[in-house]
């Protein structure tokens, strides 16, 4: 175990050992080649196998213990700990490994985004920020909710929409209302923010066995009958973190069953301003059952912190409504007011649409480097999600963040094991398609050199 943890430390500047030593026992406990209470070597004896200084182990032996990783017994030594590997994990989450839009915007629209910021900020009336805001003072911000949000919903209603702080903020809220109805159905893989939650609030949950496309229906089915599920969790438009996109088949598919047993469908449409395809959303399919989210931070801002809730109806909208207004004290009205001018103007829509251009530029970048077939990428989205087989996705992503690469390993965004591992690797994030192309060939360079030989250079 350690002679592997020595050659891959050999490739790295000192600074970045004791990082890499937590990176590679967090992996070998995922992978079950160390179970908790398990003792390691001191940092003397663990120096000495790796042949590395005193100082850098005994770093690294401290930021293990500071993840919650290993514990230390006075007099016994150093040993796995048995807090949970996934608190771990947590507390070194990194939001810039994450997906954002990208920024590559022309001079003449950035202009233009300020200009139309500066120009709503100077027209709005102040007095309204002396007093704090509920979530449904601010009609205008919900009518440009319904705007934003278009076709993708039926017999749009003020009463219906809400907005929140981003989707992962919308999802929280829909978690403390649902959770009380039955267990969270899952896909095997889903946005990782969510683990978070269930974790804080011991939500229950059921994965789902799922296909290269998604969920599959039958399997919902007969977890339905065996547990008492309240709601079924999708991110049907180029899946985070699988890039996957539902048919209309599988969406009808699903949905009948989800009217079959009585399910909230949460639909998580992230990426829903960006995909090409059209098809029909679940809101539209089973309006009845359907919770819709779509926010700003995949085609536009992240930074704006700006996304709506559609619910199924006024009465179990006004629901949410109070658990939303549990959770925070106050609405953002200056945010609100840039938003409302920002979408009503139509460059929030004209960003969106030149993101999707820069984005499938990028995305042909990617298959021009990588021209085998080992990962899904879908042409209106900025991940890459790529199979490593029976590879450590861990210690790949690590070497890969060292190099300037935003590469996540695929068990963040399960609770469940998995036969074959997957890095998703974010297209966006880097200033220029250059410094894209930088990072994809340093990527390629690190799978070529230390696992997947038959890489094609």
């Amino acid at each position: 175990m350690f002679t592997l943890l020595k050659s891959h430390l050999a490739l790295l500047r000192p600074s970045e050992q004791p990082d890499y030593i937590l990176r590679f026992l967090i992996s070998q406990v995922e992978q079950g080649h160390l179970a908790a209470g398990h003792k390691l070597p001191s940092v003397r004896e663990l120096s000495s196998q790796l042949q590395i200084n005193y100082a850098t182990v005994q770093k690294a032996y401290h930021q293990c213990k500071l993840a919650g990783v290993i514990t230390s017994r006075p007099g016994k030594g150093s040993f796995i700990s048995r807090r949970g590997v996934v608190e771990a994990l947590q507390s070194r989450h990194d939001l810039t490994s994450m997906n954002s839009p990208l920024s590559e915007h022309s001079e003449e629209l950035s202009l233009e985004l300020k200009q139309q910021a500066l120009s709503s900020i100077y027209d709005y009336d102040f007095r309204a920020i002396f007093r704090y805001q509920s979530t449904l003072d601010n009609h205008d911000i919900r009518q440009t909710g319904l705007a934003w949000l278009g076709k993708k919903i039926l017999h749009p209603s003020v009463n219906r929409i809400l907005p929140c702080a981003g989707i992962h903020e919308g999802l929280l809220a829909l978690f403390v209302l649902l959770q009380k109805k039955g267990a969270i159905a899952l896909p095997h893989y889903f946005y990782s923010g969510l683990k978070s939650i269930i974790q804080l609030m011991a939500t229950p949950y059921v994965t789902i066995p799922c296909d290269e496309e998604g969920p599959l229906p039958d399997a919902l089915a007969r977890l339905c009958k065996e547990n008492q599920v309240g709601a079924l969790y999708i991110n049907p438009n180029i899946n985070n973190p699988t890039t996957a996109t539902l048919s209309i088949n599988r969406r009808l598919a699903l949905a009948e069953v989800a009217k079959c047993h009585n399910l909230h469908i949460i639909e998580d449409d992230a990426y829903g301003a960006l995909a090409s395809e059209g098809i029909a959303t679940f809101s539209q399919i089973l309006p009845s059952h359907t919770w819709y989210l779509q926010g700003l931070s995949k085609s536009f801002a992240p930074g704006m912190r700006m996304a709506w809730v559609y619910g199924p109806s006024e009465a179990e909208t006004h629901q949410l409504c109070q658990v939303m207004g549990a959770l925070k004290v106050s609405d953002n009205p200056l945010t609100y007011q840039i938003v409302n001018k920002w979408v009503t103007s139509g460059i929030a829509q004209r960003t969106a649409e030149e993101t999707l251009k820069t984005t499938r530029v990028r995305v042909k970048l990617f298959r021009r480097l990588f021209p085998d077939d080992r990962y899904q990428i879908s042409d209106d989205g900025f991940h890459v999600w790529f199979s490593l087989g029976k590879k450590n996705a861990y210690e790949i992503a690590f070497l890969l963040q060292q190099a300037g690469v935003s590469a996540t390993p695929s068990n963040e965004f399960s609770f469940e094991k998995a036969d074959e591992s997957f890095l998703r690797i974010s297209l966006s994030g880097y200033d220029s398609l250059s410094s894209l192309e930088v990072a994809l060939k340093k990527f390629r360079d690190v799978l070529n050199t230390l696992y997947l030989k038959q890489t094609q250079v």
